[in-house]
């Protein structure tokens, strides 16, 4: 396996926002991996939040996010992206 960063991001889906890690390639950006992901995005160590009062609901070591169901992602840290 090639060796892989990871980018801290957040999600906002049709239901929930996630905050976690995408794990990116070496000498790839968020974009590149993004668009590499076919149905799913791997998303690891994620909080998953209350979208309108912000509570953390759960903690999940991974989720498979649906693709059509995202609406948004953003690098926590845009320099790491």
């Amino acid at each position: 396996m090639a060796a892989a960063r990871k980018v801290k991001v957040i999600v906002l889906t049709t239901a929930y926002r996630l905050e976690g890690e995408i794990q990116v390639a070496e000498g790839a950006n968020l974009m590149d991996e993004l668009n590499r992901c076919r149905e799913f995005i791997p998303l690891h160590k994620a909080t998953l939040f209350d979208p309108v009062g912000g509570r953390a609901l759960d903690t999940l070591e991974f989720i498979a996010v649906n693709k059509p169901q995202v609406l948004m992602i953003a690098p926590v840290n845009a320099e790491k992206a």
